[in-house]
């Protein structure tokens, strides 16, 4: 292959990188434009020493952020605080309005000492669980906004 056919392959090499290169920034742009993480259950060691003092932080900030706010994704759902320790493991339930009785469509629980507090159930995996867990990190590590 003479010199021209030899500094084209390096011309084709290179335009694949630049693309792959702006595929890339491409992708990781429109990653960052999402306004939420993804959402999954949580498990998440904090500061405070009591179980039953992490939830009700939690049980604090998300009456007010999540119940009674108004926002459209938790108007149909209901805190259910679940703290007397003698039972089990406190927790905070998250319900559907109408079904108190029901299966919970999130628990979050926390244990241990220092407190690890865990998320889990339907809900979790969806955007709204995904904007718990954020809270909750949030609240945890002593922020108090909604």
């Amino acid at each position: 292959m003479g010199r021209a056919g030899h500094a084209g392959s390096h011309f084709q090499l290179y335009s694949r990188l630049a693309a792959g290169a702006a595929l890339a920034a491409l992708t990781f742009s429109l990653a960052a434009c999402q306004t939420e993480p993804a959402g999954g259950p949580l498990t998440l060691e904090v500061e405070e020493s009591s179980a039953v003092k992490a939830l009700q932080t939690i049980n604090s900030a998300g009456l007010k952020c999540w119940i009674r706010s108004g926002d459209r994704r938790f108007r149909d759902l209901r805190m259910v605080p679940e703290l007397d320790t003698r039972v089990g493991r406190p927790r905070l339930l998250i319900v559907r309005s109408n079904k108190q009785q029901g299966l919970p469509l999130l628990v979050i629980e926390a244990s241990g000492s220092p407190a690890t507090i865990s998320t889990y159930g339907p809900l979790a995996s969806t955007r709204t669980g995904a904007r718990i867990n954020t809270d909750i990190m949030r609240w945890s590590s002593g922020g108090s906004s909604c």
